[in-house]
């Protein structure tokens, strides 16, 4: 008889689980073998346990670390053959940490252009039709 996997929260289960997110493991990973809970599981035992929500939401972040020094990893072995497969996974490894940590890994907003600004010329004329508004009640 194949074993179940575990559906009650688990202190030692949920340590685990966080400890390996934050050595840059998936979830998909670390739920794989049926001794530990599924991914449907780890995410109930998220809604309905506060401390395991902020455990787990640190673990996320420090997982974005450990993957982003795993890109770095991968860059430095590239070798002439690999460079093409390097590629991708760091471009993967970038698009998952700007996902997981997007204010320290995600792209950075480029600003829009300021409007531009009005002449002196214009504000006067502004304030000129402004004045004869007021003047004629219109305000």
């Amino acid at each position: 008889m194949a074993a179940e996997r575990p559906t009650l929260f688990s202190e030692t289960l949920a340590a685990e689980i966080c400890r390996r997110l934050a050595d840059g493991e998936l979830l998909c990973d670390i739920c794989r073998p049926t001794r530990m809970p599924s991914r449907d599981t780890v995410r109930r035992w998220q809604n309905e346990n506060g401390p395991f929500r902020g455990q787990y939401a640190v673990a996320r972040d420090q997982q974005a670390d450990a993957l982003a020094e795993e890109a770095v990893h991968i860059a430095r072995n590239a070798e002439a053959g690999t460079v093409s497969m390097c590629k991708l996974q760091i471009e993967t490894i970038k698009w998952l940490t700007a996902k997981i940590a997007p204010k320290r890994y995600g792209e950075k907003a480029v600003p829009e252009a300021a409007p531009a600004e009005a002449s002196i010329g214009d504000a006067i004329e502004k304030g000129r039709e402004r004045v004869a508004r007021l003047r004629m009640g219109g305000g």
